[in-house]
């Protein structure tokens, strides 16, 4: 066997086909998930991962479909199995069965669960009957899967919220098992590379407790992500993979690297290939620079991206009573200043809004400008201070 390992890593597909030629349901995520190339993009995706030389394996981390629909399952299997290389399949919130609005569900559509969900990728993406697994690798590595979901049954029986549906959760029995994983690997000399849809620690200032934003964003980290990161540095874990956010991002904690990677279906299209050689791992990514039909993706997506944020800005602005009468101005700040597009491509370090895009006002409107405009700013100071996303280099091995 092989003392290295090239591991192809594949962000959220999304994969979603019209129900017809005036299918409004399709576009629930104008910008951010581009549900209507989401076949194109994957199959780029999955040309490129197999025109690069010796990737053994790839893994996919999560959301494969819009929102579980068996017909969007069925397009994404058979995509999927066009990889040349064995591929590995991180259960995501978006594949089982969740309470969406009337306005972006099918009805009568038949919808996989998680049971349902394993049976359909058993031997296709996932080895066994389970959404949490294990998988030797060449390079000496083990391949650790877990499953952060929770099914709308299991947040029931745990007296949780349908409010958090999307949320990641470990729950107690998992971690026994991560465990009881960790120590074999320990004992056996493996190093345990482990991937789950959900990130185990913070990517944004937003995320940190005292933040205005923080019970927006803090769902896109484990609920247990203290105990989870607690096992990873008793037991050696130098790196965890995870999806979700559908952006380049890293965090550094612990001594653990969690590795977030892009969506197939979201600027920057990106996917990465991690080279493990003698303890060290080397992170490339590689972002998709054209479809047939979008000549110029990345230029597209990216203004895509920015008009679409943009929609959803000023919605969330003009609720707001101290800042609707901005909503316009405050919009056209945020897109002319291109922060989500670089939060999403991880080129946000060093980030601050030119002064000439502030609009001005006076008294509470200035301050409320101003806290804005603090909080974009932030984002840029603590990505410059989290290393570069996008090319890496990490020990796994003292």
């Amino acid at each position: 066997m092989r003392n290295s390992l090239r591991l192809a890593i594949i962000g959220d597909l999304h994969i979603a086909v019209a129900r017809g030629e005036n299918d409004r349901r399709l576009e629930i995520d104008p910008g951010r998930k581009l549900h209507g190339l989401s076949v194109e993009l994957c199959e780029r995706t999955i040309d490129d991962i197999n025109a690069a030389p010796d990737i053994d394996a790839a893994v996919i981390l999560g959301d494969l479909t819009r929102d579980s629909e068996l017909f969007n399952h069925e397009v994404a299997s058979r995509l999927i199995r066009r990889l040349n290389v064995p591929f590995y399949i991180v259960a995501g919130n978006h594949d089982l069965d969740r309470k969406r609005p009337e306005s972006s569900r099918y009805p009568g559509v038949e919808v996989l669960d998680r049971n349902d969900f394993c049976d359909y990728y058993r031997g296709n993406g996932l080895p066994g009957a389970s959404t949490r697994y294990v998988v030797p690798l060449p390079g000496d590595v083990t391949l650790i899967v877990m499953d952060s979901n929770l099914t709308l049954s299991e947040l029931h029986s745990e007296g949780i919220e349908d409010s958090a549906q999307d949320d990641g959760f470990v729950l107690p029995d998992q971690l026994a098992w991560l465990e009881q994983i960790l120590t074999h690997c320990r004992d056996s000399g493996q190093i345990p590379l482990v991937a789950i849809h959900h990130s185990v620690m913070d990517q944004s200032p937003a995320e940190e407790p005292n933040h205005a934003l923080s019970r927006i964003f803090r769902y896109w980290q484990v609920h247990q992500a203290g105990r989870l990161r607690e096992l990873c540095t008793t037991y050696g874990v130098r790196l965890v993979l995870s999806g979700h956010i559908h952006a380049q991002s890293v965090n550094l904690q612990g001594g653990i690297v969690n590795l977030v990677s892009s969506a197939a279906v979201s600027y920057p299209h990106a996917w990465r290939l991690l080279h493990i050689e003698d303890g060290t791992c080397a992170v490339e990514s590689h972002c998709l620079s054209a479809l047939p039909s979008i000549p110029n993706l990345q230029h597209s997506s990216r203004e895509w991206m920015n008009d679409g944020m943009g929609v959803m800005i000023r919605e969330r602005v003009s609720g707001i009573p101290l800042l609707a009468p901005l909503a316009d101005k405050l919009t056209a700040m945020v897109e002319h200043s291109g922060w989500w597009p670089r939060f999403s491509d991880g080129t946000l370090s060093g980030f601050s809004v030119d002064n000439s895009l502030v609009p001005g006002a006076g008294g509470l409107n200035a301050v409320a400008i101003r806290q804005v405009v603090n909080m974009l700013d932030d984002y840029g100071r603590w990505k410059s201070e989290r290393p570069d996303p996008n090319s890496l280099l990490l020990r796994l091995r003292d």
